[in-house]
């Protein structure tokens, strides 16, 4: 018969992994990018467009980088609401 094999989960770790530089590079990079895709389906040139704002916050009982894409104004808000610009964006 095989050996057992014991892996202990290590919460420190994960959160020193998920709050690195490295992890906020990766997240800000694909936040830049659905931010510029959403931008790209705008059609109102007055527009502020969808803003991207990147951070480390404390969820689910530990540290980690979190990035937003999210409207601005009355523009970005109907083409989310009727395009689906933001949503479709996030692929």
């Amino acid at each position: 018969m095989g050996r057992q094999i014991e892996i202990k989960f290590n919460p420190d770790g994960f959160e020193e992994i998920l709050s690195s530089a490295g992890a906020q590079a990766v997240c800000e990079e694909a936040g830049s990018n659905i931010q510029s895709r959403a931008n790209a389906d705008l059609n109102d040139s007055e527009s502020t467009g969808f803003k991207m704002s990147s951070r480390i916050v404390t969820a689910y009982g530990s540290k980690r980088n979190m990035t937003f894409v999210y409207t601005t104004d009355r523009a970005s808000i109907i083409a989310e609401t009727e395009n689906k610009a933001l949503s479709k964006a996030v692929y």
